[in-house]
């Protein structure tokens, strides 16, 4: 199954699911409830999803399907090396960051995340990019990925519940990455962004 069926049949699922929240009519609920159990069986076909984010992505959302907001900070030392965070459940590196939550600003947030994850205590200086996951990492939630150029005031890092290590590392020297959080091309491009200012990357 193509990387542009699977789109479709996303982007079908979140009409359903939005359907059967707002809709009135009890026989347009079962038709949406009818149409859902179809893409179902579409989409456990498919060979680009596994197992855990074809459930995910099958759980009816009771809300507007809309996507998730995950947040990424771009740390730089002096010698142009990024600052890079192990995940502990499955050893690969990622930016610090994570989802966007309720209540809290989204520098509020990667401000939070940088102090949880790498021990960093910093200040946001721009938006280097709005990453699209549907176009550069297809999983089973489209997220939209706001990666912010900070600068590190201090740092403090301990071994916590989500991350083991945090080391800097140069472009060209990148270990193992998350890929599902972060990948090459990406990191890429926020290092041209860094460098030569300008205005944000949008997908």
């Amino acid at each position: 199954m193509t990387e542009e069926v699977v789109l479709t049949l996303q982007r079908m699922l979140a009409i359903t699911d939005t359907g059967l929240v707002f809709g009135s009519d009890a026989f347009d609920k079962a038709r949406y409830a009818e149409l859902r159990d179809l893409l179902a069986g579409l989409i456990e076909q498919t060979a680009l999803l596994d197992r855990s984010e074809v459930t995910d992505l099958l759980r009816p959302v009771g809300h507007y399907a809309t996507p998730l907001i995950d947040t990424r900070a771009l740390v730089v030392n002096s010698a142009d090396e990024i600052l890079l965070v192990k995940d502990r459940h499955d050893a690969t590196w990622a930016l610090p960051g994570g989802f966007g939550e309720v209540g809290i600003s989204v520098k509020e947030n990667i401000l939070k995340e940088l102090k949880e994850e790498a021990g960093v205590e910093a200040k946001v200086d721009r938006l280097l990019a709005v990453f699209d996951s549907n176009k550069h990492q297809l999983q089973a939630t489209q997220f939209f990925k706001l990666c912010f150029l900070c600068t590190a005031l201090a740092t403090e890092f301990e071994p916590n519940t989500e991350i083991t290590e945090v080391a800097y590392f140069a472009i060209d020297q990148l270990p193992d990455l998350s890929t599902k959080r972060i990948t090459r091309q990406q990191l890429e491009i926020l290092m041209k962004r860094y460098k030569a200012g300008g205005q944000v990357y949008l997908d």
